[in-house]
């Protein structure tokens, strides 16, 4: 008798849990579709369970935010991976508002779909990849600069898959001085108001709004000396999920390691799971060394462990490439020692290179029209796919988690 209790017990758990699961995404199916090893479509390593249980207590009462900060290179920077999980997370648990975004077009630079910006003026930009200006990047890995008294940054969200985006709380990185000064004004009726920089105890200076809205104009008031944008985070006072995106074309660690104000601001995230998709442009080299590039990725990994001791951390490895005429030998070296860095200091992997079959697998994406002309990029289809894989990977670890409680 009591073994049926104890059948009971976990049938009527398991229930629960699978009416708490959150939904996985479909995948293309078909001689159309790429070849996928979802038997490894999974996150290995690593402790996200503080992460996954904070996901639950956001599901089952309601309140709270689960911050989650993604941070990479070009493959980032059009968000089109991390906008699938935001959209697929929010959709379940809640939207906590867009989070983290930079005026992309202002620094003439590519931009996230939803994402709008345009100026009255141009302004020097710089990103930590390929500085122009000699200045440090922000919170975004971008930096924008003016000395033009009247320079306006207008910036607007478009609609995503859920529908309208808003938000009546804006987080904005500027320049901490004294001489800092802009105007912010909105559809709301309690503007403008004048962000001055001025509070050393926060990185960034918050405005509260009235009511929601979804686009601003931000001018630079002061002539005398320059003026410094490095992003804003967008937030709604809703409870769910927020995901900020971090991505800068061309980027690697140790540029990211370079860059003080990009780590002085970083902890206004709050980050409880930080993802980290870099390395396509290490594997540009010419041999691979592997000390090299471990370095600095050690040192990365522990400034965000130093910052954010309580969140979880996810590695991703960079999907095959081509380099030249064929696929990218270097490339398969630096994701083996990724994958090994990461068992060795128990660090959560999303093994995108064996999902999707490694070393010689970027043909099968190139005939399918996944893989871009340049054979290094992907496709809005290509990015799309790997979004869904990646969100797949955490949904199976989250239903994983219920099944545990």
């Amino acid at each position: 008798m009591r073994y049926k209790y104890i059948l009971v017990i976990f049938l009527l758990s398991a229930a629960t849990a699978s009416s708490q699961s959150l939904p996985l995404e479909k995948l293309p199916q078909g001689k159309t579709a790429p070849v996928i090893n979802g038997a490894l479509n999974r996150i290995t390593n690593g402790n996200m369970q503080g992460f996954y249980k904070k996901l639950l207590q956001v599901k089952e009462r309601d309140s709270g935010v689960v911050n989650i900060i993604h941070i990479g290179d070009s493959h980032i920077q059009p968000d089109f991976i991390s906008s699938v999980v935001r959209n697929n997370l929010q959709a379940f648990f809640g939207n906590a508002g867009r989070g983290l975004v930079f005026p992309y077009q202002v620094a003439r630079s590519n931009a996230p779909l939803d994402i709008q910006s345009s100026s009255n003026t141009s302004w020097q930009y710089n990103r930590l990849a390929h500085p122009e200006i000699p200045i440090y990047c922000g919170i975004a890995g971008h930096v924008i600069k003016t000395t033009r008294a009247i320079a306006k940054i207008n910036f607007a969200l478009r609609d995503n898959l859920n529908g309208p985006q808003y938000f009546n709380r804006l987080k904005f990185f500027v320049e901490k001085a004294v001489s800092t000064s802009w105007m912010l004004e909105t559809d709301s009726t309690n503007m403008p108001a004048m962000i001055t920089g001025s509070n050393p105890d926060l990185p960034y200076e918050e405005v509260l709004l009235d009511k929601p809205v979804n686009k601003f104009t931000l001018t630079a008031h002061t002539a005398s000396n320059p003026q410094h944008f490095y992003g804003v985070s967008l937030e709604n006072g809703e409870p769910g999920v927020r995901v900020h995106t971090i991505g800068v074309n061309g980027a690697k660690y140790d540029q990211y390691n370079q860059q003080p104000t990009f780590w002085e601001q970083l902890p206004a995230l709050a980050a409880d799971l930080v993802i980290i998709s870099l390395g396509t442009n290490e594997a540009q080299a010419g041999t691979f060394i592997e000390d090299k590039f471990l370095e600095p990725v050690d040192t990365f990994i522990n400034r965000v462990k130093e910052i954010f001791p309580g969140a979880a951390i996810l590695i991703t490895t960079p999907q095959d490439s081509y380099k030249g005429k064929k696929s990218n030998t270097v490339m398969r070296e630096l994701n083996y020692s990724l994958a090994a860095y990461c068992q060795k200091n128990n660090i959560g992997l999303w093994d995108l290179y064996k999902v999707t079959n490694g070393y010689g697998s970027a043909k099968n994406w190139f005939r399918r029209g996944l893989l871009n002309k340049d054979k290094v990029h992907f496709t809005a289809a290509g990015y799309d796919l790997q979004g869904k894989l990646l969100f797949n990977a955490l949904a199976r670890g989250y239903n994983d988690f219920l099944l545990r409680q």
